[in-house]
């Protein structure tokens, strides 16, 4: 057995966020008593990237961000009289409650906890993730859970990793550490810089950047066939 540490990105790795990301807007909006379309979602998809690509590049703080993500989508859609800030905190509660695992992912994770040291390193905000986590009743499954919202840096730090590799007892040598995730960038490259082997979930998306993950795979589910 090559490794003995797998880390899981959480979002579109194990959790379908793609899916509970949209509900939770559309959801949201209708509580606020406006419409959404699929043209809506796509300019908020395109904005929240844009904003949580420059927390992880450290330009603006977990804070500005919880502010940032809506105020910027309000303004691409021309809503007005909304407080972003208490919209995105409405947001995040209809996360937690639509939040759902991919089929047969969570069976996957218990089905390997036998052999394997499983945890969990995600960029998400500290009021979803856990929450997210704990809703599934996922807890038993993982050694530890590193959301950055927590420890004030995120992937692809090295520092995440770092803290990451040191939140278990005894960590085994780096040669048998795995990161898994969807993100090229914060999981991959970081994973990439910090010395371990890398498994990227394509999701059936073709790696057009000079990043190179140890292995891909289309879906989590697959993971047995790197293991």
């Amino acid at each position: 057995m090559r490794y003995k540490w797998l880390l899981f990105d959480a979002d579109n790795t194990f959790l379908d966020f793609a899916s509970a990301s949209k509900n939770s807007l559309f959801q949201t909006l209708d509580e606020y008593n406006l419409d959404c379309d699929e043209e809506i979602y796509k300019i908020y998809k395109t904005e929240n990237a844009k904003v949580w690509e420059s927390f992880e590049n450290k330009e603006i703080t977990a804070l500005e961000l919880r502010s940032l993500r809506f105020a910027k989508f309000f303004s691409a859609v021309d809503i007005g009289g909304i407080d972003p800030f208490q919209f995105n905190a409405h947001y995040l509660q209809n996360l937690v409650h639509l939040s759902e695992a991919y089929d047969g992912a969570i069976d996957l994770l218990e089905a390997l906890m036998p052999q394997y040291t499983l945890s969990v390193i995600t960029n998400g905000l500290k009021e979803v993730q856990r929450p997210r986590i704990n809703k599934l009743s996922m807890n038993h499954i993982f050694e530890s859970i590193i959301v950055s919202d927590e420890i004030g840096v995120a992937k692809p730090d090295i520092r995440f990793f770092e803290h990451s590799y040191n939140s278990i007892t005894n960590p085994p040598p780096k040669s048998e550490v795995l990161v898994i995730g969807d993100n090229l960038k914060s999981d991959i490259l970081g994973g990439v810089n910090f010395g371990v082997d890398t498994c990227w979930i394509s999701h059936e998306n073709e790696n057009e950047s000079s990043i190179q993950p140890t292995y891909t795979i289309n879906s989590v589910l697959d993971i047995h066939s790197v293991l």
